[in-house]
């Protein structure tokens, strides 16, 4: 199992790494509609996105590296992900408030936040061989030799 885990990490950061924050596509959308300089709040608010961008790369990276480090650290790293997946849902709402566009729902936020937190659980799954499945996939691979 262990021989195969830098391949899956490796896979894990190629289908991430079109990532970017939902602050930074939100302050996109706004750049592009040509909203930017409306106002002195919204221009304070699309700089907030490059913060957010970097926390989202962050994530990225140092997720799969602790996850295969320590699989008891995988609990912790959900919840911290999703708390930082929230918040950079909030601010990508309060960026679009302060440049006079709707917020995005409560709701929306929280479904989303789940969504990608249940994603989060299932490739740590089989990033981690847990479950039969995974367990019989990475088996394949290493009879195979590949």
């Amino acid at each position: 199992m262990r021989q195969n885990t830098p391949f899956l990490v490796s896979i894990l950061m190629a289908f991430l790494a079109g990532c970017t924050s939902v602050s930074h596509k939100t302050a996109a959308q706004i750049t592009e509609r040509g909203a930017s300089g409306s106002a002195p709040d919204c221009s304070k608010a699309l700089q907030s996105a490059d913060v957010q961008n970097d926390v989202k790369w962050g994530r990225i990276i140092a997720t799969p590296v602790l996850t295969v480090a320590s699989v008891g650290l995988l609990p912790a790293l959900l919840g911290a992900n999703a708390a930082l997946d929230y918040a950079d849902r909030r601010n990508a709402s309060g960026m679009r408030v302060a440049c006079g566009y709707t917020p995005l729902s409560d709701r929306q936020v929280i479904t989303d936040v789940a969504t990608n937190a249940g994603i989060s659980l299932a490739i740590g799954a089989v990033d981690l061989g847990i479950g039969g499945s995974a367990a019989e996939v990475q088996g394949i691979f290493s009879d195979s030799g590949q």
